[in-house]
């Protein structure tokens, strides 16, 4: 019985950790903060399979003055910060050509593609099938102007065999009766769903991966020991564990582990905010975009979730709260039912770090050095989605069978 090392317990990790167990690897989950201590716990819930459209767009060079001068707009850059996130940005903006976005979508497609039924399957694994629902989602917009701005974004979902409904004022009120008469234009896509509770979802997965004999421990692993080839251990701040294979799914922290490897990836931090209404006045039925905000309203259980926007200033910079207040506000403009004033009691803050890389497009494959590593993370805007499809191939992988789709764009090496 081979033993395992993942390096990561957002939901990439332990939906990897649990495959692997049922291929009959012994694993240890190493992870600092524990299950969903990052990303998994506070992002948006969606389950979208049809979240193709890369972040880079045509003549997005000339967006970046913006992104300094507006600390509260949808995608902002601090401005210290700037010298450190130049090179990625410049890859960014590079990736952005129309031939290059199109390749990006088939490959985001390929992954995400059956997201709701590798939730579900994961659900039933684990006792969370209550936690996946799939009543769509729906993007709305006030002016026709928005609405046709993101005409190129729902044209490539189309063109990946995504149906987008774009929808009238009377049919929103249909569908969604609490949002604001304001809203006249809409796209709805039928086949997206929603993670009620992430958190929950990681440690119902998590439980599972214990009771099945698996290990999660509170370290952080800082140190890969190789030899021959390989990764012969683990060295933690605790202490040091020998393995016979390795994934790396660090989410945000995972470049300088794979740099060890001799694996350069050119990894950001995407820094994201949600806000979070404890009994709130209003639950949609269904996950919502704000067009203009360019934020995410997901019912969750007993609370509402606001979540989006992007925020480059790195792994180490403090939270910008105005951000999350910015996202409640936001939210009290869409649904009148939502009082001017919401008691402090009833709100919570988080602040988490999406792994983003230039292309929009995680890193899913063998290291080019090391024969018996694994990397598992970069996932950005759709790491949730993503995670249990991502899980099995990361399995298959190890036990030499064909992985489900042509990992080619998501290679190590691809930089």
């Amino acid at each position: 019985m081979p033993d395992t090392i993942v390096i990561g317990a957002g939901i990439v990790g332990l939906s990897a950790a649990l495959a692997l167990q049922r291929d009959g690897h012994r694993v240890t989950v190493l992870d600092p903060a524990g299950p969903a201590g990052g990303a998994s716990f506070g992002n948006a819930g969606w389950l979208s399979g049809g979240s193709v459209v890369p972040m880079s767009y045509p003549g997005m060079l000339k967006s970046v003055p913006g992104w300094l001068l507006d600390p509260l707009g949808p995608l902002s850059l601090r401005l210290a910060y700037l010298p450190k996130a130049a090179p990625w940005l410049w890859r960014f903006v590079k990736a952005g050509t129309r031939p290059q976005i199109e390749a990006q979508a088939t490959a985001l497609r390929h992954l995400l593609g059956t997201a709701v039924a590798a939730h579900r399957e994961l659900g039933a694994q684990v006792g969370a099938q209550h936690l996946i629902q799939q009543a769509g989602s729906l993007w709305v917009y006030r002016s026709e102007a928005a609405f046709q701005a993101d005409a190129n974004g729902a044209a490539l979902r189309r063109a990946q065999g995504v149906l987008v409904e774009d929808l009238d004022a009377d049919a929103i009120r249909q569908l969604e009766p609490s949002l604001n008469r304001d809203i006249k234009f809409a796209r709805f896509i039928a086949e997206n769903g929603h993670c009620t509770d992430p958190a929950a979802l990681c440690h119902l997965i998590a439980e599972t991966i214990v009771r099945q004999g698996g290990r999660i421990l509170l370290e952080r692993a800082s140190h890969l020991d190789q030899r021959d080839g390989k990764v012969v251990s683990v060295r933690t701040d605790r202490a040091t564990h020998p393995t016979d294979w390795l994934v790396l799914a660090a989410g945000a922290w995972s470049a300088p582990l794979a740099a060890q490897l001799g694996d350069r990836v050119p990894l950001e931090s995407e820094r994201g905010y949600h806000l979070e209404i404890a009994d709130a006045e209003v639950m949609p039925r269904l996950p919502i975009m704000s067009g203009e905000g360019k934020f995410a309203v997901t019912p969750m259980a007993g609370r509402l979730r606001l979540a989006g926007t992007v925020e480059f200033a790195g792994l180490k910079a403090p939270p910008d709260w105005r951000r999350a207040d910015l996202l409640l506000r936001q939210a009290q403009s869409l649904f009148p039912a939502l009082p001017a004033t919401v008691p402090e009691a009833r709100l919570s803050r988080w602040l988490g770090h999406r792994p983003s890389t230039p292309d929009s497009l995680p890193v899913i494959g063998r290291s080019q050095t090391a024969a018996n590593a694994i990397h598992a993370f970069g996932h950005g805007h759709v790491g949730l989605a993503g995670g249990p499809h991502t899980g099995r191939i990361v399995a298959d992988l190890i036990a030499g069978r064909p992985p489900s789709i042509d990992l080619a764009p998501f290679s190590p090496g691809r930089f």
